[in-house]
């Protein structure tokens, strides 16, 4: 594998291994570009723990058109991603994407993959609730993800809706949807 191509590749293996399972992938952003929002008490540093115990820390800062660049690192590994945050209601949600992308003409068949979380942001504190992959691949084996078009690559599921009506779904899942994994929990970093 080139050198360009494992480092487009670095921040998706690392919340691969992360993160309880595998990631939702999906080939759109989970959020349209109109439902897009900025939120200063977001930027900043921020740390707590992983599932398996591991220290783990984040940092979000302005990007580009009111996006965020965000930097994870933990203890063995780090990435940086694209974020787009959107607020509905209260609600807030964060599609991710890869930041770095492979130079060349190799780089030009791999696609930066979204997967999204819902975020709760409060005074110091901030949780990341993001979907759960084996709930819902269940759920799509199941023939229950109707509302949305999905496929099979060598049996992991891959979302291919579009961003209108990924929206849609994650308006309709509701807070407590069995959907999401255990919460990511972090406090501003001092």
């Amino acid at each position: 594998m080139k050198r360009a191509q494992l480092r487009y590749l670095a921040p998706a293996l690392i919340a691969l291994l992360i993160l309880p399972g595998c990631i939702v992938r999906s080939v759109h952003a989970w959020v349209k570009d109109d439902s897009i929002v900025f939120e200063e008490d977001l930027l900043g540093g921020w740390t707590g723990a992983a599932g398996d115990g591991d220290t783990v820390a984040m940092t979000f800062v302005r990007g580009a058109d009111n996006n965020y660049i965000v930097q994870y690192s933990d203890k063995e590994s780090h990435g940086i991603f694209e974020g787009k945050l959107a607020k509905f209601g209260t609600e807030y949600y964060m599609d991710f994407r890869p930041k770095e992308t492979a130079d060349g003409v190799d780089g030009m068949l791999l696609f930066p993959m979204h997967t999204v979380a819902r975020l709760e942001i409060g005074s110091g504190q901030l949780a990341l609730c993001l979907l759960n992959y084996d709930a819902l691949k269940s759920a799509a084996k199941m023939d229950r993800l109707r509302d949305l078009k999905y496929t099979w690559e060598d049996d992991e599921l891959l979302i291919t809706s579009n961003s209108a009506d990924l929206e849609r779904f994650l308006l309709g899942l509701g807070r407590d949807s069995k959907l999401y994994s255990e919460p990511i929990r972090l406090a501003r970093r001092k």
